[in-house]
This record gives structure tokens, sequence and C-alpha cells, in this order.
């Protein structure tokens, strides 16, 4: 039985298949985070894939932001399966996993937040364990919420929803099934766990404490302070035990290093593998001594800041007879029986019409389908294209001419004008908002000017299409530099950007390209870094403050630790805006 947990970063931006994906990765049960998808843009390449059945949970505030999915094969098919940790977001009883545990503690508007943004989805199965008995496994996939340091509402919102997970878990544990609690918690639970930690205040973080009252006593950090009234602190509340589960990794390598799972992309971080391990796999304890086989964390696998989670047992999944209700196979736009717009407007078959012919017999009341109704439309249609324009009927319609009156500027052109060669307005190039506005005795339509920024406005010549005359325009530039222009061509010419048959004209594509120059100068010469006397990096600052939208120099290499020659300096310059 492998079970593996990964934060995929957006599902809909694997660059191959789900299904040589899922099978590459070798796991009975494929548990995602961050989908970044809603229902409604949930596509079925991404719902349906061969061999599996997927349960999703979508977040109810924002499109394209956090989101959970399990990802079952077909000999680990789930008994039943939920979405979110609190009963409001399943109707049905079809299913459902239920065992929700004391949730007096919690505000129904709490409990509609916690749910409210995707994070957790739940489903259960039968096993058959190691000493040949049968029992049941509930895997909850959470992604837990990122704390923001400039927002004490997430802070909160986060502890909360620990505090909701536990009383969950524990709930489905005395229950009497087996529970596993993975996915993306966004914490470090030990040192070891992070490559750079902070040394003060390190237990004093309220995740980390949490974490450390939830799993059992030898996998606990000394360092981390216990918790003193469980009803005061939020993430937890007078109903939950503490110490029922096992870090299945840790329980394996209880001090091995560098054994990260997340990284910053931005500092290309993972090249130094200098990152953080926020990715658990989390049992309890009974089926850990007994079941537990190996546990990896796959660093090799691409594809997203977070790299999977693996863990192995040696009991077996025991296939359901059919998928529970929440499967994305039974979803009405996936299974066929949600009808499309299309559909309404497709003529009906003759099979169709002989067997409604036949359901009405006998019937004093007929029913009219939709297809009689498109045909009564178009024969009205046909209908009222043979009647004269000019008549009304009971004053709804409008003659030609009434219309040809309010459709504005651009109706008001004939047909014949449009077959002498004129054509309707099009629109006007960017390079004319550079340029002076064209004098009062300049009276030629045709002629578009243009310019450099910081050149004066420059006239040139144009053959006269009319009488074959020229006019002859002075140029005049500043520094002694001349720069020719073309005016663009008329409307009905075939293209404007030709050359003039004069000598010495420059197309102009070739001045909008010395314009566009003298307007965006491009990035400044990066400068190089002290440390390894390479070109540095241009960066900006994103963050709310007296600095945001402010640009700096930074050294090219990964962040890494101080100590690794290979990793990046400590080289920082700021961009100097009035050079």
């Amino acid at each position: 039985m492998k079970i593996l947990s990964w934060n995929i970063n957006g599902i809909r931006a694997s660059k191959i298949d789900l299904k040589t994906l899922f099978d590459s990765l070798d796991a009975d049960v494929i548990c995602l985070q961050e989908t970044k998808v809603t229902r409604d843009q949930l596509d079925e390449p991404t719902a349906i894939v061969d061999g599996y059945s997927s349960y999703f949970s979508f977040s109810r505030k924002r499109s394209g932001y956090s989101g959970v999915a399990n990802f079952c094969r077909d000999s680990a098919t789930p008994c039943s399966a939920e979405e979110g940790l609190t009963s409001l977001l399943n109707q049905k009883d079809d299913g459902k996993v239920g065992c929700y545990g004391d949730t007096t503690h919690f505000s129904t508007d709490e409990l509609e937040a916690l749910d409210a943004e995707g994070r957790t989805v739940i489903t259960q199965h039968r096993i058959q364990l190691s000493d040949g008995s049968e029992g049941r496994l509930a895997i909850i996939n959470v992604y837990c919420p990122r704390v923001d340091p400039e927002r004490d509402d997430r802070k909160v919102y986060k502890m909360r929803f620990l505090a909701l997970l536990q009383t969950r878990a524990e709930a489905l544990l005395q229950s009497g099934s087996h529970v596993i609690v993975l996915g993306d918690l966004n914490l470090n639970h030990k040192r070891i766990d992070n490559c750079d930690p902070v040394l003060e205040d390190w237990g004093k973080a309220p995740s980390r404490m949490w974490m450390n009252q939830f799993v059992w006593e030898p996998g606990r950090d000394p360092d981390i302070e216990s918790i003193g009234n469980t009803e005061e602190f939020l993430g937890t509340t007078s109903s939950v035990k503490g110490g029922l589960f096992v870090d299945t990794f840790r329980h394996l390598y209880p001090t091995k290093t560098e054994a990260y799972s997340n990284w910053c992309t931005l500092t290309s971080a993972r090249e130094t593998n200098y990152g953080r391990r926020l990715d658990y796999i989390l049992c309890d304890v009974s089926m850990t001594k007994r079941d537990l086989k190996e546990s990896l964390v796959m660093r090799d696998v691409e594809g997203s800041d977070h790299c999977p989670v693996k863990t192995e047992f040696t009991s077996s999944f025991l296939p359901a007879g059919k998928c529970p209700a929440l499967c994305t196979k039974c979803m009405p736009e996936f299974v066929g029986k949600q009808q499309k717009l299309s559909s309404f407007f497709v003529k009906a078959s003759k099979s169709n019409d002989s067997s409604s012919k036949q359901g009405n017999k006998g019937s004093p009341k007929k029913t009219l389908s939709i297809t009689c109704v498109s045909e009564q439309r178009s024969k009205h249609v046909s209908n009222s294209q043979v009647k004269s324009p000019n008549k009304s009927e009971g004053g709804l319609k409008r003659s030609n001419s009434d219309r040809s009156e309010r459709s504005g500027p651009l109706a008001k052109k004939k047909k014949g004008d449009i077959k002498n060669g004129s054509s309707l307005p099009k629109q006007s190039n960017l390079m004319n908002f550079f340029g002076k506005p064209a004098s009062k005795k300049d009276t030629t339509p045709d002629t578009s000017v243009t310019s450099r920024a910081d050149c004066e406005v420059v006239k040139i010549c144009q053959n006269d299409q009319e009488n074959g005359n020229e006019k002859n325009k002075s140029v005049s530039t500043r520094n002694d530099s001349k720069v020719d222009l073309i005016s663009s061509e008329d409307n009905e010419s075939p293209s404007s950007s030709q050359e003039l048959k004069g000598g010495g004209e420059i197309k102009v594509k070739k001045t909008s390209a010395l314009a566009w120059k003298s307007l965006l100068k491009g990035p400044p010469t990066a400068p190089l870094c002290k440390g390894h006397k390479e070109p540095c990096l241009l960066r900006t600052v994103k963050k709310e403050g007296p600095n945001r939208g402010k640009q700096f120099f930074v050294c090219c290499r990964a962040e890494g630790l101080n100590s690794n020659p290979e990793a990046r300096c400590d080289f920082f310059k700021w961009v100097d805006s009035k050079k």
C-alpha cells in the first residue's frame, strides 16, 4: 500500500498528461494540494484519468486558489468520500464519511469559513492489515493555510483550521478507523526540517506548538514549549487528546538532515538544497508500529516548488464495488446527463419523433417540441424577409432608412462609396500621438506625421495621386540630424509601409523603432557581484512599503547557506533611478 502527497502548485500546469505523471509516481493513492482549479474550470482530461477515480475540493472564495484532490487507483477505490472538515459541504448522505467530533467550540460562521477555501478532502478505504484482519482507513488530505506576518486574521484562521483538523482526525480514530493525515502543513516541526532555522523564538511559534502536541511523545521536540491551557490555545480545544499520530518519515529517519520538500523558485534555492520540509504524512500510532515499511522524500521529481513525499505500508487496499457520489465520474458534466446548449438547436431524430407520438396517444394534450419552435421561428424569419421593409406592422418595424439614421457615423457610409474605393476609418497609428498636430495650411487628409521623441516634427514628400504633382515639405531636425519620415498611405492603398518613389526615404517600421528606443531605454547595465565577479540579476521590490516598485541588483547564483561558496553572495545594489 503506497500513499503519496504532493503540492503540485497548479494541476493544469503539468507539462505531461496526468495518466503518465501518476503512473511514474508509483502510488495507489495520490493526494494533491494547491490544485488551483474550481469546478467551472475543471475539464475532462483533468477530472477523468484512466485507471483512477478522483475526488476534488474546490475553493468557494477565489478562482485559481487553493484546492485539493485525491486520485485513487481502481485497485484502491474508496468506499466513501467527503469534502471539507465539517458536514456543511456535503448535503447528500450518499457516500459520506461522517464522524465530525465535538464542534461546539466553533461558531457556524467559523465552520463555514474554514471549509470555504477548499483545503480538505477525505477518502475512506477498506484495507487488509498485515495480520490478515480487515479494517478501514481514512486519508485526510489537507492544504493548511500559510501565515501572512502582516495579517493577524490569517494567523487566527490557520490555528483554528488546525484545531478543527485535530478534532476531525481524532473523531475518526475513535470510531475504529485508522487515520492518515497528510499534505502541505505549511510548518517546520524540528530544527532539522529547516535549512536555516531562526534561533530566537523557535519553540514559541504556535504552529510548532500545535504539531508538537499532535504527534506522539517519542517524536516530540523538547525545545518547543508545551501548551498550558488547551482551551485558551487557538490550535486546540478541550475535547482533543493529542499524541495520537506519528510523523512517518521522522519515525524511520529521526536524525536525517537536508530532507527538504519545498524550495524558493525565485532564488533557485533547489540547486543548493536551501529549503524546508513542509509536507508530512502522519499516521496513527497503532498502524505505524504494525504496518509502516518505508517513507521517502522524492527530491528528484520536479514540476513544482514542492516535491512529493511517499509512505509505503505492508497492508493492502480492498477496492469498493462502486465509486462514492463525490467522484468526478458521477458529476453531471462528465457522466453525460447534463445537456449542452447546442443540443437545443439540433433537429430531433425520426426515432424520437415516433416515440413521442406513441407516448402521446390517448392524451388530449399535445407537447410542443423545441424543434417545432425552431422551425416556426425559421418560417417567421423567411416570411418577414419577403415582406417590404418600408411597411410597418403595428408600429414595431422600422424602415431601412430609419435604421441607417440611428446606426452611428460608421453606418452612414453607403455601399456605393465602398465600391468606389473608400473604406471605413481605420484605427489610428500609435506613432500619431508622438507628433505635432498638423497646421491649418496642411490640408492633406491622408498624411500622418511621425517623429522621434527627442526630435522635431519633420515633413516629407508625398506624391499627389490626383494631379501627379509633388508637394515639397521642409525637414527640420535637432543636432543637425535628418530623419525622413513616411506618411501613411491612403486607406484604399494595399500597403501603408511601402517606400515612396523618391530616394532617401526610411520605412515607417524603422522610424517607429527609433521612437520607441528613445522612450523605452531598457534596463541598466548589470554590475558584477563582488563574490563571483559575475553579472548580477535585476529584481523589483513587490512587497508593500516605501520601496515598492524600486529595482535592485543581486548575485545571480542560487540562494544557499553563507558557508557554501557556490551559493549566492551578499552583493546588493539599488538601481539609481535618476540616471
